[in-house]
């Protein structure tokens, strides 16, 4: 499989893990990714004061990316938005598309956009990848965080149940790992608020937090760069704020997958991470961590025991 490649802002800054591990994954899935040439931000941040602009430079990595021939596949949830609306107004507002049409100087007949985790899924397919897994992830605990974007709004992002999809929960237990019941899976995670609301941003992260100890989880799963930036990035900065320890990794799903395919954790820069992950490594095929849960500590038994108990 051969696929044009649209890495973003951030998986070539802050999120270079998230680059790293998504390369190496596909190559051992067997899917080779073409970086579409000058690319250019997907406009994220212009929305904010001028959103034609904003339309208008995803359109443009849209022209890019038709030029390969090849379906599109994007790691950000942001990007992955953006560049689908930006597709759907090109075919659908004659006037918007006259406008980039002339300024770019060619056609639009459209490009074939999929995030990432669509690809792994639905393409590939769980089962086929899961097939590649060389090692049990068990002893992890985690929950699957989508965020408000992966599979909302439904026109643009339609691989999932927009109110509970179960894709990345699926993804997760086929590498023996136990993925957790967790209701705020598509709540926002404040990341848009981090710069005007901070306090309010770290209050909802601070609630998705709360659920995924209370579940007993000792990682969380995500598929978008902002939302990692904000659940890792400032996590030290949540638990000053409300004086509290949250101490939970935070993986990006294709650095699960990536341990499960036999890939070295330097391959997949989980040391990139700025939670560490080395105690929830160590927690793999050796029963769980303790987890505390609102100042109490949880143990819970070991496979072993697990076995001998039954």
């Amino acid at each position: 499989m051969k696929l044009a490649y649209y890495p973003g802002c951030t998986l070539h800054g802050t999120a270079r893990e998230y680059d790293a591990s998504t390369k190496a994954v596909c190559k051992a899935a067997g899917v080779d990714l073409v970086e579409i040439d000058d690319w250019n931000c997907c406009g994220a941040l212009e929305a904010i004061f001028d959103k034609e602009l904003s339309m208008g430079l995803s359109a443009r990595n849209n022209f890019k990316a038709q030029k390969t021939g090849l379906d599109l596949v994007i790691p950000c949830s942001i990007c992955s938005h953006n560049l689908s609306r930006a597709d759907t107004a090109m075919k659908n507002d004659e006037a918007f598309r006259t406008k980039i049409e002339r300024a770019l100087g060619e056609k639009y007949n459209g490009v074939k956009i999929k995030h990432l985790l669509d690809v792994m899924v639905n393409d590939i397919g769980t089962d086929a990848i899961s097939r590649k897994f060389t090692k049990s992830l068990k002893g992890i605990k985690a929950v699957a965080y989508y965020g408000c974007l992966l599979v909302r709004p439904s026109e643009v992002s339609k691989f999932d149940n927009p109110e509970n999809p179960m894709s990345l929960d699926n993804l997760i237990k086929s590498t023996g790992a136990d993925c957790l019941p967790f209701t705020q899976k598509t709540k926002c995670c404040g990341g848009n608020l981090l710069m005007s609301k901070q306090d309010y941003a770290f209050l909802l992260t601070k609630k998705l937090f709360d659920e995924a100890k209370a579940a007993g989880a000792n990682c969380v799963v995500v598929a978008c760069p902002m939302c990692h930036m904000l659940l890792d990035g400032q996590q030290t900065m949540i638990e000053k704020a409300h004086n509290t320890v949250i101490d939970m990794p935070v993986l990006y799903f294709t650095q699960l997958i990536g341990m499960a395919l036999g890939i070295s954790e330097k391959e997949l820069e989980l040391d990139k991470n700025m939670v560490p992950t080395s105690k929830l490594i160590g927690s793999i095929g050796r029963g769980e961590m303790k987890v505390e849960v609102k100042g109490a500590t949880t143990e819970v038994a070991k496979p072993e025991e697990a076995e001998a108990a039954e």
